[in-house]
């Protein structure tokens, strides 16, 4: 029996609910020993260990949408569903996932200079009370502001190692393992991510794929169907497929996140839709755009894309290419989305599980008939 959240279990709870309720609290045990550690480290509160505790548990217990735990839970489902001792394993599994997100939040808010992240002050941001016994001057804020959030990153990270390590076996050691792939394919990414920003707009298509699969879609697409996998104890041959079904989804919803974040409202998205275009991004929608623009269009572009004081009129005429190349856009998300569900069904997935991980992966909500097998 299924509900929109998945299979119903005994207790009468879907898998993905069960599944957020355990990873919340292995990931809130796991933050309470670091606070105690912090507290006997400390020394009376002077220094503010207890401070920066508190505020990387307060920090990382915002979550969000918890969509990686969301679609291990529905991957689970398509692979076994139903089994207690698997679940936990996976419980067990998406703890650090989601404390491996929020680390590549925190560093990232860093690296882009970002101030807010969920419509709140990033973590680096606002550290000018935590002084020894002195307020802080601007500048001293912000430097120690920059060492809390790589450091908060990096207690984030051990954390992730102590969390794999309370993994039940028998998937231990497979999800030992394929976590660190995953750890070391999203730095790698994240690293060419910022090649590329400076690099400018006129990029290749394989070089920008490259980087949004290693940054984007291992770690919030490819980990939790394979994580699910291994809980639920699915032999290796299907391993392949979901790695190039989870490519192409991440490949798909980068696009499709790129054109929300230029369309969409920036109260929705939680950023300007001027970032993208001021920093000249090299967006695989900038990248269909220009490739097919004509002389005129591609005058427009270079007299916009990647100035930094574009406004919101240059926008305007940014949004009007995009529109006029929508049918090449949409086309390019549909065969991805096309060759994403194929490989799933391929691997043993039935539709219904198909779609609810495609409803946990769309971003913002702004678009959902681009998703709709019919469309």
């Amino acid at each position: 029996m299924t509900s929109n959240g998945g299979m119903i279990t005994p207790n009468g709870a879907s898998t993905c609910a069960r599944l957020v309720e355990q990873v919340r609290a292995n990931v809130a045990e796991l933050l309470d020993e670091f606070a105690t550690f912090a507290d006997d480290a400390g020394t009376g509160g002077r220094t503010g260990a207890d401070v920066f505790a508190k505020r990387l548990r307060d920090y990382v217990m915002r979550f969000g949408s918890m969509r990686r735990t969301r679609v291990a839970g529905h991957a689970f489902d398509a692979f076994l569903g139903g089994d207690d001792a698997g679940l936990r394993a996976l419980g067990q599994a998406c703890a650090p996932l989601e404390m491996f997100h929020a680390a590549a939040l925190i560093h990232d808010d860093i690296i882009d200079e970002s101030p807010t992240r969920r419509h709140q002050p990033a973590f680096h941001m606002d550290w000018s009370g935590i002084g020894y016994g002195a307020e802080l001057s601007p500048i001293s804020s912000a430097r120690l502001g920059v060492a809390a959030g790589i450091l908060a990153g990096d207690a984030l990270l051990v954390l992730c190692a102590r969390a794999i390590d309370r993994v039940a076996h028998p998937a231990k050691e497979r999800v030992a393992d394929f976590f660190q792939q995953m750890q070391l394919r999203t730095v790698v990414g994240e690293f060419q991510d910022s090649v590329l920003e400076l690099a400018g707009p006129g990029v290749d298509r394989a070089a920008i794929t490259e980087m949004s699969v290693g940054k984007t879609a291992w770690y919030t697409v490819i980990a939790p169907m394979i994580l699910a996998a291994h809980c639920a104890g699915v032999d290796d041959t299907r391993i392949p497929l979901l790695i190039e079904a989870g490519s192409a989804y991440g490949e798909a919803f980068q696009l499709l996140d790129d054109v929300n974040e230029i369309i969409g409202d920036p109260a929705v998205i939680g950023k300007s839709s001027l970032d993208d275009m001021k920093a000249g991004k090299a967006t695989l929608l900038h990248h269909i755009v220009s490739t097919h623009a004509t002389a005129d269009q591609r005058a427009v572009l270079d007299a916009t894309y990647g100035r930094g004081d574009c406004t919101d009129a240059d926008l305007d005429q940014y949004r009007r290419l995009v529109d006029a190349h929508s049918a090449r856009v949409f086309g390019d998300l549909r065969a991805l989305m096309d060759k994403a569900r194929s490989l799933l069904r391929e691997a043993g997935f039935r539709h219904h599980s198909i779609s609810r991980i495609e409803d946990e992966l769309a971003p913002y909500q702004l678009l959902p008939a681009l998703l709709n097998e019919s469309a």
